[in-house]
C-alpha cells in the first residue's frame, strides 16, 4: 500500500513541465505519503538561503496573517547548514528552535529531508504535525527520501524547461529592442520597450527606468515606469542617494536582493516601497560611464530573480545605454550641422549683404551731396543712408551672434567679452566709456543670456556713437536674480523722428528672455535699461 502511494506521488510530480506546479505537487505528495498536516518546501537561492517557501496545509489568508516567509533560521536553517534528514518528536523542545511568529498554528512533530537536483542542494522538505498525532517514523523518513530522490529528475526537467522558456522570452525581447535601436527610434520609445520587455521576461510586477540628470547629480529622472504604484512617476526627478539605484550607478554593476523591503537601501521603484520584495538594479553602462539604471521588482513573498533572469536584464540595460548613446551622438551631429549652417550664413551675410549695403550707402551719399540745392530730397537721401547704417549694424550684430555658436567665444568669460565691446566702442565714440559690473557675472550668466547681453551692449554703444553726440557714456551691469544692463549718455537725447529699428531689436531680445527694455530721457542725454530674469 505504501509503495503504491509513493508511486502515485512520483507520477503526479512528473506529470507536467511547469516548475512552480511541479514543486507544489512535490510538497503535496510529501504530505500525502507521510500523513502530515503541514508541509513546505524551502527553495534555496544563490546565496544559500531560503529564497522561496511553498506551503501546503494553510490557506492564503492564514499564511498572510503569519507574515513574511522564513529565510532560514532555527531548525529550518539547520537543514540548510547541514543537509541531512532531521526527525524530531517535539520541535518546541529542541534548543535550535526559535519559536513561532504570531498567528502560526501549533506544531510539534517534525521531519526535514534535503532535496538535491543534479547533485546540488536545491532545497529542503519540511513536514510537521502528523494527522494521527503520532511522531514521524523511520519509515516516513525513508518514504520522503525516496520521494525526494525520484522527484529530483522531474524538478530538473521542469527547471530546464522553465529556463528554456525564459531564454525564448529573452530572445523575443532582445529582438524587439534591437530593431528599435537600429531603426533610430527616439530614446523615449526604446526605453519604454526596454521596461516592457524587462517586466515580461523577469515575470516582475514593477519596472522603472531612470536616467541621470546634469542639473542634479544625485538625482534620477524617471523615463519609463510600469506596474502598480508607478502612476505619475514618469518625468519626476527623485533623489537616488541611499538607494539600490545609486549603488548600481556608482559601481556600474548589477545589485540584486531577495527582499528589498527589509534592506537598508531604498528602492526608488514604487509607492509604497514595502510592496517590493525581490529587486534587481541594472546600470545603463559600465563603471564610470553609467547613464542611468533599470530597476525590476517583484512583490513580497515571491521568488528571487535567478541568475539567468539577471543576465537577461543586464542585456536589456545594455540596449538602453546604447539607445541613449546613439541619441546623444545624433543630437551632436545635428547640432554640428546647425553650427556649420550658422557659420556659412554669417560668412554670406558679411561677404555679400554687408558689402552691398555699404556700397549702396556710399552711392546714396554721393547722390545726397549733389542734391544740396534740393534740401527736401537731400534730407530723404540722408535718412535712407542712416537706415542703411542701422541695417549694417543690425546685420553685424546678427553675424556676431551667429559666430559664437561655433564655440570660440564660450571659452571666454562674460566680463572679458563686455570689456572687449567697451574697448571696441572707444574708436567710434572718440572716448572710452566707463564700465562697472556688480555680482558674479561669469558664474551666474548662462551662455544664451551672455550672447544676448553682449549684442545689446554692442548695439547700445553703436547707437550712442552714431546718434547721441555724447561726451560721456556710463555702462553699469548688475547680476543677481536678474541681469540688468543700464547705459547712460549725456548726448542730445532721443529725437521724436529718430529711427527705431535698433531699439526695437534690443526690446525683442529682452522679450525673448522674458525681460523688459525701456528708454528714458535724462538731462542731458538718454538712459537705456535692459533687464532679463536669470533661470533658477
Amino acid at each position: 500500500m505504501t509503495d503504491g502511494v509513493l508511486l502515485g506521488a512520483v507520477l503526479s510530480i512528473g506529470r507536467g513541465l511547469d516548475l512552480p506546479t511541479t514543486l507544489r505537487r512535490l510538497v503535496r505528495a510529501a504530505a500525502d505519503v507521510t500523513g502530515a498536516r503541514y508541509a513546505a518546501l524551502g527553495v534555496l537561492g544563490d546565496d544559500g538561503r531560503i529564497a522561496e517557501f511553498i506551503t501546503e496545509g494553510m490557506d492564503a489568508e492564514q499564511a498572510a496573517r503569519i507574515g513574511p516567509p522564513p529565510r532560514g533560521r532555527g531548525l529550518l536553517g539547520e537543514l540548510v547548514a547541514h543537509p541531512v534528514p532531521l526527525r524530531l518528536d517535539d520541535l518546541t523542545a529542541d534548543p535550535r528552535a526559535t519559536g513561532f511568529p504570531a498567528h502560526h498554528p501549533p506544531m510539534r512533530s517534525f521531519l526535514g529531508v534535503p532535496l538535491h537536483v543534479h547533485g546540488e542542494p536545491f532545497g529542503n522538505l519540511y513536514l510537521t504535525q502528523k494527522r494521527t498525532g503520532e511522531p514521524f517514523t523511520a519509515n516516513d523518513e525513508r518514504l520522503v527520501e525516496g520521494l525526494a530522490a525520484a522527484a529530483s529528475v522531474a524538478v530538473e526537467n521542469a527547471r530546464l524547461y522553465d529556463e528554456a522558456r525564459l531564454r525564448e522570452r529573452w530572445a523575443v525581447g532582445d529582438d524587439a529592442i534591437s530593431r528599435r535601436v537600429l531603426a533610430g527610434h527616439d530614446p523615449g520609445t526604446v526605453l519604454d520597450v526596454v521596461a516592457e520587455q524587462a517586466l515580461r521576461v523577469a515575470e516582475a510586477d514593477v519596472a522603472v527606468l531612470a536616467t541621470a540628470t546634469d542639473a542634479a547629480p544625485d538625482h534620477l529622472r524617471v523615463r519609463s515606469a510600469l506596474g502598480p504604484g508607478t502612476d505619475g512617476l514618469v518625468g519626476t526627478v527623485l533623489p537616488a542617494r541611499g538607494t539600490f539605484a545609486a549603488e548600481a550607478c556608482s559601481t556600474g554593476r548589477p545589485v540584486v536582493t531577495a527582499d528589498a523591503a527589509t534592506a537598508t537601501l531604498g528602492t526608488l521603484t514604487a509607492h509604497p516601497p514595502e510592496v517590493v520584495g525581490p529587486l534587481a538594479a541594472l546600470p545603463l553602462g559600465g563603471p564610470g560611464r553609467t547613464a542611468g539604471v533599470l530597476l525590476v521588482g517583484r512583490r513580497r513573498g515571491t521568488p528571487a530573480f535567478p541568475a539567468v533572469v539577471v543576465d537577461a536584464l543586464v542585456a536589456f540595460a545594455g540596449h538602453a545605454a546604447v539607445a541613449l548613446e546613439l541619441a546623444e551622438r545624433r543630437d551632436d551631429a545635428e547640432r554640428l550641422a546647425v553650427l556649420r549652417d550658422r557659420d556659412r550664413i554669417a560668412r554670406d551675410l558679411h561677404d555679400l549683404a554687408v558689402q552691398r549695403l555699404y556700397a549702396t550707402g556710399l552711392s546714396l551719399q554721393v547722390v545726397g551731396r549733389r542734391l544740396q540745392d534740393r534740401p527736401e530730397d537731400a534730407a530723404r537721401v540722408s535718412a535712407a543712408v542712416e537706415e542703411i547704417d542701422e541695417t549694417i549694424a543690425l546685420v553685424r550684430t546678427t553675424i556676431r551672434g551667429l559666430s559664437p555658436a561655433l564655440g570660440g567665444s564660450r571659452t571666454v568669460g562674460v566680463r572679458a567679452r563686455l570689456l572687449a565691446e567697451v574697448e571696441a566702442a572707444a574708436g567710434p565714440l572718440g572716448f572710452a566709456p566707463s564700465l562697472r559690473m556688480t555680482g558674479t557675472v561669469d558664474t551666474l550668466v548662462p551662455p544664451p543670456v551672455a550672447d544676448h547681453l553682449v549684442a545689446v551692449l554692442r548695439e547700445s554703444l553703436s547707437n550712442a556713437a552714431r546718434h547721441a553726440g555724447a561726451g560721456h557714456v556710463d555702462v553699469h551691469l548688475a547680476v543677481g536674480d536678474a541681469v540688468v544692463l543700464v547705459v547712460d549718455d549725456d548726448g542730445v537725447g532721443l529725437p521724436p523722428d529718430a529711427p527705431r529699428s535698433g531699439l526695437a531689436n534690443l526690446e525683442r531680445r529682452a522679450v525673448e528672455l522674458g525681460g523688459t527694455f525701456t528708454t528714458r530721457s535724462r538731462t542731458p542725454g538718454t538712459r537705456l535699461r535692459w533687464a532679463v530674469p536669470l533661470p533658477r
